[in-house]
């Protein structure tokens, strides 16, 4: 085999492992807006704390080209170590988010005394539909992600 044959080899080998999907997040302070954003969703969010607890609110836009079907969005708080100090959920979005929507959520951390939280960490899951009512597709397969950003 030839050298210019094994450096081309090794050039798609090289480019084949960087074929993925790029998640985007901002740079934002603590308690300042923020957002996620991969090729499903895009999460914008503000935190608010006040004496024991810490809330947040924002929106989630299906980024799809399908329907989102039973969206459910859990925050886990977590410490400067990664401990889980609070967690909540949010499943008040409409049954069929369509493509290019957002919806919003609000969720309510109520914090031990002492405690600080450093870091926020983000879980989604949903299932795929075409068009409501889902006939066919991907309507049974769950999708997950997760994600640990700034309050």
């Amino acid at each position: 085999m030839s050298l210019r044959s094994i450096i081309a080899m090794l050039f798609v080998l090289a480019t084949a492992a960087c074929s993925t999907y790029r998640k985007e997040f901002d740079a934002n302070p603590p308690f300042a807006p923020h957002y996620y954003r991969y090729f499903d969703v895009a999460v914008a969010w503000q935190s608010e704390r006040t004496g024991r607890d810490v809330r947040l609110s924002g929106t989630v836009t299906n980024q799809r080209d399908v329907y989102l079907r039973d969206l459910e969005l859990t925050g886990l708080l977590l410490d400067g170590k990664g401990n889980v100090l609070a967690r909540a959920t949010s499943d008040d979005f409409p049954t069929y988010l369509p493509s290019g929507k957002a919806a919003s959520f609000q969720m309510r951390f109520s914090i031990v005394d002492g405690t600080i939280p450093a870091r926020l960490r983000l879980k989604y899951s949903y299932l795929l539909a075409e068009e409501p009512p889902a006939v066919r597709g991907y309507g049974d397969t769950p999708h997950f992600g997760s994600f640990d950003a700034p309050l």
